[in-house]
């Protein structure tokens, strides 16, 4: 199935899922059929890439980006920021090998436990996706949404483009050695060598398109609901607004941040005839789910406060009720720790909220318990700091709890 490039992203998804043929304002002739000369043809479709296997040839300037990618790989196999879990790398794996379709031998598929929303693909086969992405998606479709459009750059060979489009420019060696030079680093540091070459590669409107098509009307092929990348990318959209002091979300250092862009996504979901409703939601809890504390703890270990509110808040909105407790917990939690004007009565709130919910975490009663202390509640508090004792009789905090509970005295 062909697909003819440059067309807006709704003409080219009816042409490639519907099999039609659109006729664009601008296009560039496919490789079938056309009359233009064979070098404009070779310089705007790429060759495949190159089986897992297999090098670039010696001395090609493929070689040259390819030698420094596979150093970053080598070291991002031993980062202690690699997410080891085998159920959840197993998982990611399938969904990006659904959605790469052909490519799938050649991909290769990194979790790294870091707390921002990104995902990345390099030119060797290298996908990145932060675990911040995870905490932020609601469902497989958004998921494969993601890992469809990353992948639709690999398939195009973006990178290896605008790598020839650096050199031209005598940009290639910040390139090669923010990457080449970076390995080693490890950790955070090294994510953030990758990160800034991710940065200087970002991609051009058109190849932002290219790849959202390629990756969309693979998410429909597999019967995933089209609409997943425009309610995911509404939401960053959102989050993005409350960064008004602060650098702007990773991923939108190599992804255009535009309204434009989300109409786009969502005038390809709206052409879809009779589309698929699959949003895969349980299946993505369950891979998912058992690290939620542990997204949520280090989502404000961040301290960007405004963001993770409006991230945990949409969260709670879209929940199910076994995560209501928790998730309003942490808004608390959220709330608390900003410290804000009224924040700390706000996150009363919150933490009085919880304890009512499914789900709430024994820190709730504990929250629960100091506030009732602080506000003059004496037996409140000291039948919710037994609550949590009862709960988490191992807490790291209980000796504390258990003196504030002497300093209580006993209960009548």
């Amino acid at each position: 199935m062909s697909c003819v490039r440059r067309l807006s992203l709704a003409g080219i998804v009816l042409a490639c899922s519907m099999g039609l043929h659109a006729t664009p304002a601008q296009s560039t002739p496919s490789t079938a059929g056309s009359t233009g000369s064979t070098a404009a043809t070779m310089q705007t479709t790429p060759a495949p890439p190159p089986a897992s296997s297999a090098q670039p040839a010696p001395g090609s300037d493929e070689a040259e980006l390819w030698y420094a990618m596979e150093r970053a790989e080598t070291e991002l196999k031993r980062s202690p920021l690699l997410v080891r879990d085998p159920a959840l790398n197993a998982y990611v794996r399938d969904v990006a090998c659904k959605v790469a379709g052909d490519q799938c031998p050649n991909i290769r598929v990194y979790i790294m436990d870091v707390p921002q929303f990104n995902a990345s693909m390099a030119p060797n086969g290298m996908l990145v996706l932060w675990s911040g992405a995870l905490l932020r998606m609601r469902d497989e479709a958004e998921l494969a949404f993601v890992l469809g459009h990353e992948t639709g750059h690999f398939t195009a060979r973006h990178s290896l483009q605008q790598w020839r489009k650096l050199k031209t420019a005598s940009a290639w060696m910040s390139v090669f050695q923010i990457v080449a030079y970076g390995a080693g680093a490890g950790g955070v540091a090294q994510l953030g060598t990758l990160a800034g070459a991710a940065a200087l590669f970002k991609y051009s409107r058109d190849m932002e398109r290219e790849a959202d098509r390629l990756g969309f009307a693979s998410v429909v092929a597999h019967g995933w609901a089209p609409q997943a990348g425009a309610d995911l990318w509404a939401r960053m959209w959102r989050e993005e607004q409350t960064r008004k002091y602060d650098r702007p979300l990773q991923i939108f250092s190599t992804h255009p941040a535009s309204q434009e862009r989300l109409d786009d996504i969502k005038a390809a979901a709206a052409t879809i005839a009779d589309p698929p409703t699959d949003f895969g939601r349980e299946r993505y809890r369950a891979a998912v789910h058992p690290l939620l504390v542990k997204l949520l703890d280090e989502e404000l270990a961040q301290r960007r406060y405004a963001g993770s509110i409006l991230v945990i808040s949409e969260l709670l909105d879209d929940a199910p009720a076994e995560d209501k407790g928790l998730l309003t917990f942490y808004l608390g939690e959220a709330y608390r720790r900003r410290g804000l004007g009224d924040d700390r009565k706000k996150a009363s709130t919150y933490y009085a909220q919880a304890i009512a919910l499914p789900g709430a975490p024994p820190a709730a009663w504990r929250e629960v318990g100091l506030a009732r202390r602080n506000a003059g509640d004496l037996t409140g508090a000291r039948s919710a700091l037994q609550r949590y004792l009862a709960d988490a009789p191992a807490a790291e905090d209980a000796a504390f709890i258990r003196r504030d509970l002497d300093t209580l005295g006993e209960t009548p």
